[in-house]
């Protein structure tokens, strides 16, 4: 579907997201779950915050589902980052983690979090939980939407060319 087809209503653009997690196979139950709505976008998913931060100065993007424990930069390192280059980012913390301790998701709420959703402890449930495909989903759309409010109501670029570390930028 072309960008910009559909999404976030009729006749506007698809929430652009970023899925930040270590596991290729969350990431891919994550893309299985998003990718039937045509409301949503996956313009980057990569394994930790390092390469967050550099999708996200690459790409306009309205929310992040951000793992907590990752290796070379956690969750919640990177989310201060991830709000200092983009503040009206709309993150959602994704964990086991938030199911098993409380104390950290709140800090992650207080570091700017604006949700979070407990991971299905397997990857079977994940498949087949549709409460949980619903809630993501949900969460998605509602914070894409508050983060287009913040922005004057405007859909991020649709366009914007991916620079490579090897680039040389004037």
């Amino acid at each position: 579907m072309p960008a910009g087809a559909a999404g976030g209503g009729a006749g506007r653009a698809p929430y652009r997201i970023m899925l930040v997690d270590d596991s290729a196979v969350i990431r891919g139950l994550y893309t299985k779950v998003i990718s039937a709505e045509p409301d949503i976008e996956i313009v980057a998913s990569v394994g930790d915050g390092e390469m967050a931060l550099r999708a996200l100065e690459r790409n306009d993007i309205e929310v992040a589902v951000l793992d907590i424990e990752m290796p070379r930069m956690d969750g919640l390192t990177a989310l201060p980052k991830l709000l200092k280059i983009n503040p009206n980012l709309q993150i959602i913390m994704s964990s086991t983690l938030t199911l098993k301790n409380a104390d950290i998701s709140l800090r992650a709420m207080q570091a700017g979090a604006k949700d979070y959703i407990p991971k299905p402890t397997t990857t079977g449930a994940l498949v087949s939980a549709a409460d949980f495909k619903r809630e993501l989903v949900q969460k998605i759309k509602v914070l894409g939407a508050a983060r287009r409010k913040v922005s004057g109501g405007k859909a991020p670029s649709v366009a914007q060319p991916a620079r490579f570390s090897a680039d040389r930028r004037p």
